[in-house]
């Protein structure tokens, strides 16, 4: 009797756990639609308070005229990596033809970008392929050569100044770049991608984390390591080298440097949930270990880890949001980071909470990650990673030999996934600890030298909105010919944007004869906006090179302030804005004329004074000569 109500026990159960099963499946599947759901509002809501905070209107894109003129600068590029990366409808067609120019008359420069920070590079190139362009392709130089961003900045970097001359930062973003779209690396080539990752491998700190100067783990540029480093996350490949810090001998795989660097961030975590830089907790931070995490393939929202009194990454960045759509950096004042205010949404952390929800949001969409631009894998071969990944899953936790077919035979699968892609089987360590366990010869190829696949291409976009992006858009307009006839006579920088999108979109248009005769037009106006820009960094520089320290500029710089002050007159209102140092250069002048005033005064005076001593000389002589006169006139009588 018993055994026949234990038997009908655990009948119930199982009838139970079927029949809840599939609502399991369903409240994680409503879960998962609900937190991708909250990722768009937000992403739509950070897009529309910066378009605010330029002035823009919500029906316009961001990436217009006024956001634009800053293409190619830190506060331009990453907005834009944000909204490729999710394919939000935006103006794509319009940053790529104004970054084009931009990285073009820069080399027109000794220093083509920048001769200090690599990630001027690297910035720009994966912004360029965020919009769905080639930085390998990115306009011509000075001598009509194309402009390889790839090469320039990364691994030929190495020919002019090291990839690391401002420290750990280059060495991450090289190598974040070069495999953005698995770019191969000649054999002709400064660096190699082992060159890169030992690099990067030295600057691990003896706690397990990395930092830009710093003797103990930070948060931001820790997870910024876990980032380049995570397509090599299963190489079995070894690296020798001396550690930075300690000068030790050491020799270790990515992956073991990965974990380290994973459990670092587990324990500096704070209770909240948040991660903190210079003793701040932070928006950025937390950001960017989301970001780190999903590359890795590791659930944010769920990786016990990273929970901290029931709070998840996710959790915890929405608590820096505001009303206004915008994100906070910090909910303290930080005295690093004095323009940031606890109360007033920031620019730089709203950008990166924008491509943090964005990688999450990739993520959980199983698409590529987010530095990854390449092409979508077809769907036969996700499938298959997905098999495995299952399979793996099933590996039993105590091993027997009974288990070793099984675990060879999952090997053999891992093998037949193209190296390229088998950063993407994200539970491969529990397949590569089984095979060590039952001493099965693990024969994968090292990562590093065979990941290069492509020498160019165009990024991807993938739009996770209803409305598509138009990648295509090759017709010039009624509306486009006007927007030219419409332009002013009288050029100034403001109009720069627009001469430039106008001229990259006849320039590419199928039905570019039609226009062709604006093109003259166009080219003419842009002369003109090149002799403006021209006059504003001479004028600059004249003010830098003469003028400076200000408070040592005397009478003989009078002819120079003048000079500069009647230049600066004769721009437009809008490129006076342009002048540094105006304001210094007009009390300079009022100081020159102030004192050439006091001399006139004090030499008029002086002159009055000697007129007046004179006079007095004359009248005290004329008293004597009158005095001994009349004495002679009284002897005589």
């Amino acid at each position: 009797m018993k055994n026949k109500l234990i038997a009908l026990f655990f009948g119930i159960i199982l009838i139970i756990s079927f029949v809840c099963a599939p609502l399991a499946v369903a409240a994680q599947s409503t879960d998962d639609e609900h937190v991708k759901k909250q990722i768009l509002e937000t992403i739509d809501g950070i897009i529309e308070w910066k378009k605010r905070t330029m002035g823009i209107a919500s029906d316009r894109p961001l990436l217009n005229n006024e956001f634009l003129l800053n293409a190619g600068d830190a506060s331009g590029d990453w907005y834009p990596i944000g909204i490729g990366r999710s394919g939000y409808p935006d103006d794509y067609e319009s940053y790529l033809a104004v970054i084009r120019d931009v990285v073009q008359k820069r080399y027109q420069t000794d220093e083509l970008l920048s001769d200090t920070k690599a990630t001027e590079w690297h910035r720009i190139s994966l912004a360029i392929l965020a919009m769905g362009g080639d930085p390998v392709n990115a306009g011509t130089d000075s001598k009509g050569n194309p402009i390889n961003l790839i090469a320039d900045g990364t691994y030929n970097r190495g020919y002019n100044v090291s990839l690391g001359k401002q420290g750990i930062n280059g060495w991450i973003w090289g190598l974040i770049t070069l495999d953005s779209m698995r770019y191969e690396i000649p054999d002709d080539a400064y660096y190699t991608r082992e060159d890169i990752i030992v690099e990067i491998l030295r600057n691990q700190l003896p706690d397990g984390g990395f930092s830009l100067n710093g003797k103990e783990a930070d948060a931001d540029m820790t997870a910024m390591a876990i980032q380049a480093l995570s397509p090599y996350y299963n190489s079995e490949e070894t690296y020798e080298y001396k550690q930075r810090a300690t000068n030790e001998h050491v020799e270790k795989s990515v992956r073991e440097a990965v974990d380290e660097a994973l459990d670092t961030l587990s324990q500096i975590q704070l209770d909240s949930g948040d991660f903190s830089s210079w003793g701040i907790a932070n928006a950025e931070s937390t950001a960017q270990v989301m970001v780190a995490l999903t590359a890795l393939g590791i659930n944010p929202l769920e990786d016990e880890r990273f929970i901290k009194n029931g709070n998840n990454l996710l959790d915890v960045i929405l608590q820096y949001a505001m009303d206004d759509g915008g994100f906070i950096h910090s909910e303290k004042f930080d005295p690093e980071n004095p323009s940031a205010l606890p109360d007033e949404s920031n620019t730089m952390a709203s950008e990166q909470v924008l491509y943090a929800l964005v990688a999450l949001y990739r993520y959980l969409e199983n698409f590529r990650s987010l530095y990854d631009f390449r092409e979508e894998m077809d769907s036969a071969l996700k499938e298959k990673i997905a098999e495995l990944q299952d399979a793996i899953d099933d590996i039993p936790n105590d091993l027997t030999a009974a288990d070793r077919p099984f675990v060879e035979d999952l090997f053999a699968t891992y093998l037949t996934i193209p190296i390229e892609e088998r950063s993407y089987v994200f539970n491969y360590y529990k397949l590569a600890d089984a095979m060590e366990a039952l001493g099965i010869p693990n024969t994968s190829e090292p990562i590093a030298p065979n990941i290069g696949i492509n020498n160019g291409g165009n990024g991807t976009i993938i739009s996770f909105f209803e409305e598509d992006v138009n990648h295509d858009k090759t017709i010039f307009t009624e509306a486009d010919a006007e927007a030219v006839t419409s332009l002013p006579d009288e050029m100034t920088t403001e109009h720069y944007v627009e001469v430039i999108k106008l001229m990259e979109r006849l320039d590419r248009a199928e039905n570019k004869e039609e226009f062709e005769h604006l093109l003259d037009d166009l080219a003419a106006k842009k002369e003109k906006i090149k002799e403006i820009e021209a006059e504003i960094a001479a004028i600059n520089q004249l003010i830098i090179e003469h003028l400076y320290p200000i408070d040592e500029i005397g009478i003989e710089d009078k002819a120079t302030v003048e000079e500069i002050i009647a230049r600066y007159e004769a721009l437009s209102e809008y490129d006076q804005q342009k002048i540094q140092g105006i304001d210094d250069v007009n009390r300079a002048l009022t100081d020159i004329n102030n004192t050439i005033r006091a001399y006139y005064i004090s030499g008029t005076l002086a002159v009055i004074a000697v007129a007046l001593s004179i006079i007095l000389v004359i009248r005290a002589r004329k008293r004597k000569f009158n005095k001994l006169k009349q004495k002679m006139l009284l002897e005589d009588q």
